[in-house]
């Protein structure tokens, strides 16, 4: 018969109430120097008591997708981003691993002065329509290297029908910048090279390309490939629970076998949880700073209020925060022990922005890549 309710003793109820949560935020830290402040007016109560509270410190700069695939305890200069990126999606395939993929995400690359710069595309500024009918073209001309597909307007893949030895730069690497610094390079580089030539030819002659300039949009007139390799080992996560909207993450996740689902603070809260908050990310890299504040906002709202006030009750052990930006990587740990160190102030969000020199400005000429391939 039933034994009724079970009573759990004090130790299998710490084991049942482990309270970590990680939270990874690209963005968070703000590219460039500004005259004012550019977090000056917002109400960031929840944010300065954690910076207040905890050990915090700038560590130097580390791209962000290691960063990401380190607490997944994957290592290395070849991460299989692509592989990882295309697991994450929506409709994604079984991990199989006789699979290869490219990032082949459609970008603009304008003439600035005599520098070829690429820039990406936020998620609304393409159609499903116009990318599926691009990728179809695409499909037409190179069907001997693989099969194109577009997961969402501004997110398409190449899935290789063999795999290729060579070295890709992300694209976060070089938005913005001289696409010279940035060409494939290894045993397979001519191919990529040739190949991410041909398609601009395609992409530019393209009736759609000539309707966006008539409209006044930038055009789609290129693809920036990137993220080969392939994933050797599964990743091990960090958490029982991994939290996230971006597909890489997700992918991690889902390679790793572990649950994962859209980030909430009250899940959060209930069991281990890695949480990545990634709105952040993409308008710090575009310095469209009205709605990065508006996302630091909707973040203090959400996440950090609530994580403080979690925190000053008891109910987090330990709590970290990691923010990978240009200028370097904020690391802050707040343990349980914090909780009673009362005499330490609330620290002002805009007054660490300041404490951290800016990355000096390199003319585009002499801008390579601020660190190798990856």
């Amino acid at each position: 018969g039933s034994a009724g309710p079970r009573v759990l003793d004090s130790r299998a109820s710490k084991v049942a109430f482990p309270m970590q949560i990680q939270l990874l935020i690209p963005g968070l830290l703000w590219p460039v120097a500004t005259l004012l402040g550019p977090a000056s007016g917002l109400a960031l109560d929840g944010l300065a008591t954690l910076l207040g509270r905890g050990r915090r410190q700038v560590t130097s700069f580390e791209p962000y997708d290691r960063q990401l695939a380190r607490l997944f305890c994957l290592h290395g200069d070849s991460l299989p981003m692509a592989t990882l990126r295309r697991l994450g999606e929506a409709d994604a395939p079984a991990p199989e691993p006789g699979n290869h993929w490219l990032c082949a995400d459609p970008v603009n690359l304008s003439f600035a002065r005599e520098h070829l710069l690429l820039q990406a595309f936020p998620d609304e500024e393409v159609d499903a329509a116009e990318s599926a009918e691009l990728v179809a073209e695409l499909n037409g001309i190179f069907g001997d290297l693989g099969h194109f597909e577009a997961c969402t307007p501004t997110r398409w893949y190449l899935r290789l029908h063999r795999p290729t030895a060579v070295t890709l730069y992300p694209l976060d690497d070089v938005t913005g910048r001289p696409v010279k610094h940035f060409l494939p390079e290894g045993e397979d580089a001519r191919l990529w090279q040739r190949t991410m030539n041909e398609a601009q030819i395609v992409l530019h002659n393209h009736a759609r390309s000539r309707a966006r300039e008539e409209a006044g949009h930038r055009a789609v007139n290129s693809v920036w490939l990137w993220g080969a390799g392939a994933l050797d080992a599964p990743p091990r996560a960090p958490a029982r629970l991994v939290q996230a909207s971006d597909p890489v993450s997700i992918g991690l996740a889902r390679a790793a076998g572990v649950a994962f689902g859209a980030p909430d603070p009250a899940a959060a809260l209930a069991q281990d949880t890695l949480v990545v908050l990634d709105e952040l990310r993409k308008p710090a890299q575009q310095l469209d700073l009205d709605t990065w504040r508006r996302g630091l906002e909707a973040m203090e709202r959400d996440w950090f209020g609530p994580l403080a006030e979690a925190f000053r009750a008891g109910r987090i052990d330990t709590l970290r925060l990691t923010a990978p930006g240009d200028r370097g990587t904020l690391q802050l740990e707040l343990r349980a022990g914090e909780r009673w160190k009362f005499w330490r102030k609330p620290y002002a969000f805009d007054a660490l922005l300041k404490s951290i020199a800016p990355v000096p400005m390199q003319m585009p000429d002499t801008a390579g890549p601020a660190h190798g391939p990856r």
